[in-house]
């Protein structure tokens, strides 16, 4: 167990020929966080004249155990109230020695290696209430790298797309490198024919595994339509497959990525391998016209959907200075984010979110306390840009209370990131 109060610090990642993605479930951040669901811990110490704010407890490499993270705590103003740094997955204690009222806003701020240098995500959860929290995550290991290569290849179109489990990669290429994440593993190859999309999967992959697939005989793909609610001339549509049902030690297989080529369409047809997989992760990105700054996303679990739900959540009026920002918002949804990014001379990159209810009108970073301006002295408050707004409906959850219940449930780890959820996206200049 690790302490921290207010000034205790224990310190110490346009059209292209290749397409990779990480396909792994979202990371759970697991909080307890209505005055209604919050569980008290029996056993805390007491430490006398500090009033206790949060027990946090990091489980499932959620913290890379080679670099470290940082929690604070601030009020509702954005005044630090506690603050520290940890390594490996433990659980922290935060007191404070100032007298606060909830509700807090909760920072879990974590550095990865992105591109040439690191990449630093903060994410600021606010109107949260004292409690016990569990921070779950889900972190790709890689076990080493398999070799493949395509033999008898018929006559096809378009990019080949590989996928195994958290890993799927889209190419022109018939050889290549698969990292594998889960052993043993199937390698899945899809190709586009005049016959439609076809597939084979080849058994025994594994590091160091050099599979050699034969072409000669594949498979007609299971297909759907999927409707769009307006002609949309740019487009995304990726489908990832589970062999049982979805859950948050899952590793989803990716079983098609359609990207838009500028032609207008109302809807899209996506394909999986046929009797492969019981259940779906349905993702969907559209921008209804070149010139248009906003997209609409559209996520669902289970069944492929038929049609793309569209919210009509929207924001006007927006007011930014610096780090504060003030807006209006309309329409039906269930949280609002905004995030501000920057990046210092050392191309350390800082993507810094915030999180509140649909009733937000206006957001203030929070002050950064000493455990931040220790670990990264080039990060300044006035030195962030606000580049997006996100509001996000879950119709699963009639508020924000709910859907923070949903999400970080401890007694169903990410339970509510399997929720069906419609979006909104206005990025800024």
């Amino acid at each position: 167990m690790h302490y921290a109060s207010k000034g205790v610090v224990n310190l110490m990642g346009n059209q292209t020929r290749n397409i990779e993605l990480l396909l792994l479930p979202i990371l759970t951040v697991l909080f307890i966080l209505t005055s209604s669901s919050c569980k008290k811990k029996q056993d805390d110490p007491v430490v006398p004249d500090k009033q206790l704010l949060m027990t946090i407890n990091f489980t499932n490499d959620f913290i890379n155990p080679k670099l470290g993270a940082i929690v604070f705590i601030s009020d509702k103003s954005g005044n630090p109230l506690a603050d520290t740094a940890i390594t490996g997955n433990q659980s922290v204690v935060l007191y404070t020695e100032k007298i606060a009222s909830p509700p807090y806003q909760v920072s879990i701020v974590k550095w990865e290696p992105d591109m040439h240098n690191f990449m630093v995500t903060i994410h600021t959860y606010t109107h949260v209430m004292p409690g016990e929290c569990t921070i779950r995550g889900n972190r790709l290991l890689s076990e080493g790298d398999a070799t493949y290569s395509l033999k008898n290849i018929p006559p096809h179109s378009d990019l080949i797309l590989y996928a195994s489990s958290g890993y799927a990669n889209l190419t022109f290429a018939t050889t290549g490198n698969q990292p594998v994440y889960k052993s043993p593993d199937s390698l899945y190859v899809k190709i586009n024919t005049a016959q439609g999309p076809m597939y084979k999967w080849e058994g025994g992959l594994g590091a160091g595994a050099n599979l050699e697939i034969d072409l000669s005989v594949m498979y007609a793909a299971t297909t759907h339509t999927i409707s769009l609610p307006v002609m949309a001339q740019d487009f995304s549509a990726r489908v990832s497959g589970y062999p049982d049902s979805t859950s948050s030690i899952d590793r989803p297989v990716a079983t098609d990525v359609v990207l838009g080529d500028g032609t207008a369409r109302d809807r899209i047809v996506v394909s999986h391998p046929p009797s492969a997989f019981v259940s779906f992760h349905t993702y969907l990105e559209l921008i209804e016209h070149w010139d248009s700054a906003k997209s609409y996303t559209f996520s669902k679990y289970g069944s492929i959907p038929e049609n793309f739900v569209k919210t009509d959540a929207a924001i006007s009026g927006i007011q930014s200075s610096l780090h504060k920002v003030r807006f209006s918002t309309s329409g039906s949804f269930t949280v609002t984010s905004a995030e501000w990014q920057f990046q210092d001379a050392a191309n350390l990159a800082f993507v810094w979110t915030v999180f509140g209810p649909d009733t937000l009108t206006s957001i203030i970073l929070p002050t950064l306390p000493k455990a931040m301006t220790f670990m990264f002295p080039t990060l300044l408050l006035d030195s962030l840009k606000l580049r997006q707004f996100e509001l996000i409906a879950y119709p699963a959850s009639p508020d924000y209370p709910a859907y923070l219940n949903a999400v970080f449930d401890p007694e169903h780890p990410g339970k509510g990131n399997y929720m069906e959820s419609s979006s909104v996206r206005f990025p800024l200049d």
